[in-house]
C-alpha cells in the first residue's frame, strides 16, 4: 500500500491498519537492521577469522618452505640416508632375531615333546617292571653298576678338576707369556731404536773421523807446502843473504879502503894543513919580511890529483859526496835486510809451532776417535748380545704359544665347538691367534661344563628310573674319596671289551665322539642287564633311550 494514500485516508480503521502496518514495517526495519548488524558482525568476524587463517597458512607455508629447504640440504640428505641404512640394518637384525626366536621356540617345543615321550616311556617301563625279586635283583645290580659309575665318575671328576687346575695354570702361563712377549717386544723395539741411534752415532763419528782425517791430510799437505815454501824461502834467503854479505863485505872493504884513503888523505891534509900553516906562518913571516910562497899548495894539489885521478876540484868534491851517499844507502839497505831476516825467522818459528800443535791435536783426535770407536764397538757387542738373547726368548715364547694354540685348536675341533660367537665378535676373522685364545679356552670350558651337565641329567634320569636318590657329578667330587677307597669294585663287562685302558682314557679330556661312544657303552650295558627281564619292549625302550642320547 502507498504511504500517500494511507495519509490521505480519514477512515479510523484505515488509520489503525496504517499504524499497524507502520509498526510492522518499523519492526521489520529494526529486525532487518539488527540482522544487517549481525550479518556485518558475522561477516567481519568471518573476514577476521579468514585473515587469521590466511596468516596462519602463510606462516605454515613459510615453515613448510623452511622445512623443505632444510630437508633438501646435503647434511639432512646424508642424515636421511644414514637413518635409512640404519633402519634397514635394524629391520634385518629384527628379522634375524625373529628367525632365531622362532628357531629356539621350535627347538624348545621339540625338547618338550622329547621330554614328554621320555617321561611316558619311563612311566611305561615302571609299570612293566614286575616282581619284588626281579626288582630287588635289578636294584642290587643297578646299585653295583651305580657304584662303579660313581667311582669312574669320581675319578673323571678328579681328573677333570686337575685338568681345570692345569687349564687355569696354562691360562695364567699364557697370560704371563703374553705379558713377557709384549714386554720383550717393547724392549726389543727399544733396543732396536737404541741400536739404530748407536749406528747413526757411529756413522756420524765415522764421518767426523773421515772429515778429521781429511782435515789432517789437508793440514799435513799445507804443512808440507809451508815447509817446502819455507825451505825454498830459506834457501832464497840464504842466497840473498850471501849475496848481501858479499856486497856488504865488498862495501865494507870499499869503505875501509875509502876510510883508509880518507884517513891517509886526512893525515895528508893535516900534514898539508900543518905545512900550510907552517907556510902561512912562514908566509906571514915572509910577508912580514916582505915575500910569500905557493909551493905547499901545489904539493897538496898534486897528491889529490894522484889519488882521484881528477884535476878538477869540483869533480873531486862531487865524487866524494856521491861516495858518502852510496855508503849511507848501503848501510840503510843492510839494516832493512837484517830486520826482514829477523821477521822471517819469527814466522818460521811460528809455523813450526803451529805444525807441532796441529800434530799434537791430530794425535789427540786420533786417540779420542779410537777410544770412542772402541766404546761404541763394546756397546754394540753388548747390545747385540742382549738383542740375540731377547730374540731367542721371543722365539721360545712364540714356540710355546704356537704349541698351546695347536693343542687348543685340536681340542676345539675334537669337541665340535661352535666358533661363531668369537667370529662375530672379531669381525669375521677365523683361527686361533694370540689375542682370542682365551675366548677359545672359555668356549672349551663352557662345552665341557655342558657335557658334564648332560651327564648329570642322564644320571638323574637313571636314578629316577631306578628309584634311587640322584647324585650330581659336578658337586662334591672330593667327598666321594673316603667312600670309594673302602669299596672294591670290579670293572664291568662293558669296559672289558674296550681297546683302551680306562686309566689311560681318563688321562686326557674326552671329545664329543668319545663321550658319545662311552654313553652308548653304558646303554648297551643296561641293555644286557635288562635283556632277560624286559624282552622286546625293553629293547624298544633302550633304542628310544639311545635315540634320546644321540639327540642330546
Amino acid at each position: 500500500m502507498p504511504l500517500g494514500n494511507t495519509v490521505d485516508s480519514t477512515d479510523p480503521d484505515s488509520e489503525a491498519a496504517v499504524k499497524t502496518e507502520l509498526r510492522k514495517l518499523q519492526h521489520q526495519y529494526h529486525t532487518l537492521e539488527n540482522e544487517y548488524k549481525i550479518y556485518c558482525d558475522e561477516a567481519q568476524h568471518l573476514i577476521r577469522r579468514q585473515g587469521d587463517e590466511i596468516s596462519a597458512l602463510l606462516k605454515e607455508h613459510k615453515e613448510i618452505d623452511t622445512d623443505m629447504l632444510l630437508l633438501n640440504s646435503d647434511q639432512n640428505v646424508l642424515q636421511d640416508g644414514t637413518d635409512l641404512m640404519e633402519m634397514k640394518s635394524l629391520l634385518e637384525s629384527k628379522d634375524k632375531y625373529d628367525r632365531l626366536i622362532k628357531k629356539h621356540k621350535e627347538h624348545m617345543s621339540q625338547l618338550d615333546t622329547q621330554i614328554k615321550e621320555i617321561e611316558g616311556k619311563i612311566f611305561e617301563k615302571r609299570k612293566k617292571m614286575g616282581g619284588p625279586i626281579g626288582k630287588q635283583r635289578q636294584t642290587a645290580s643297578m646299585q653295583k653298576h651305580i657304584r662303579v659309575q660313581e667311582s669312574c665318575l669320581q675319578q673323571a671328576t678328579v681328573r677333570f678338576d686337575k685338568l681345570l687346575a692345569k687349564n687355569t695354570a696354562l691360562r695364567e702361563e699364557i697370560e704371563d707369556h703374553r705379558f713377557w712377549r709384549d714386554k720383550y717386544g717393547n724392549f726389543f723395539h727399544k733396543i732396536s731404536r737404541e741400536l739404530c741411534l748407536q749406528q747413526q752415532l757411529m756413522n756420524k763419528l765415522v764421518e767426523q773421523a773421515t772429515e778429521a782425517y781429511d782435515q789432517r791430510s789437508e793440514a799435513l799437505a799445507r804443512a808440507l807446502a809451508v815447509r817446502d815454501r819455507s825451505q825454498k824461502d830459506k834457501a832464497l834467503f840464504n842466497t840473498e843473504v850471501q849475496e848481501l854479505l858479499r856486497i856488504i863485505e865488498h862495501d865494507h872493504k870499499l869503505r875501509n879502503f875509502m876510510m883508509h884513503k880518507s884517513h891517509e888523505r886526512s893525515v895528508a891534509e893535516d900534514d898539508e894543513l900543518k905545512v900550510a900553516k907552517k907556510k902561512n906562518t912562514e908566509q906571514r913571516l915572509i910577508e912580514r919580511v916582505g915575500g910569500d910562497s905557493i909551493e905547499s899548495y901545489q904539493t897538496a894539489y898534486q897528491r889529490v890529483v894522484e889519488l882521484t885521478g881528477q884535476e878538477n876540484v869540483d869533480v873531486i868534491r862531487q865524487q866524494f859526496m856521491e861516495n858518502e851517499e852510496k855508503n849511507f844507502a848501503y848501510f840503510s839497505y843492510i839494516n832493512e835486510l837484517n830486520n826482514e831476516t829477523e821477521m822471517l825467522q819469527e814466522k818460521i818459528q811460528k809455523l813450526q809451532g803451529e805444525i807441532l800443535q796441529f800434530q799434537f791435536q791430530n794425535k789427540q783426535l786420533n786417540e779420542d776417535r779410537h777410544a770412542a770407536l772402541k766404546s761404541l764397538e763394546m756397546t754394540l757387542e753388548r747390545t747385540t748380545l742382549q738383542a740375540n738373547d731377547l730374540e731367542r726368548q721371543y722365539r721360545l715364547t712364540c714356540k710355546s704359544l704356537d704349541q698351546l694354540k695347536t693343542g687348543v685348536e685340536s681340542l676345539f675341533t675334537k669337541m665340535n665347538c661352535d666358533p661363531s660367537s668369537i667370529v662375530d665378535k672379531l669381525g669375521g676373522s677365523q683361527g686361533i691367534t694370540d689375542f682370542n685364545i682365551v675366548q677359545y679356552i672359555g668356549i672349551l670350558e663352557h662345552k665341557t661344563s655342558d657335557l658334564m651337565m648332560a651327564l648329570a641329567c642322564l644320571g638323574m634320569k637313571e636314578a629316577e628310573y631306578q628309584d634311587i636318590p640322584p647324585t650330581n657329578p659336578l658337586l662334591g667330587g672330593s667327598s666321594l674319596l673316603s667312600v670309594v677307597q673302602d669299596i672294591k669294585v670290579d670293572v664291568p663287562s662293558a669296559m672289558e671289551g674296550s681297546d683302551a685302558d680306562p686309566a689311560e682314557i681318563l688321562e686326557w679330556p674326552l671329545d664329543l665322539k668319545s663321550l658319545h661312544d662311552k654313553v652308548l657303552q653304558k646303554v648297551l650295558f643296561k641293555e644286557e642287564l635288562c635283556k632277560g627281564m624286559e624282552g622286546s619292549k625293553t629293547d624298544r625302550g633302550v633304542r628310544d633311550g639311545r635315540k634320546t642320547l644321540k639327540n642330546l
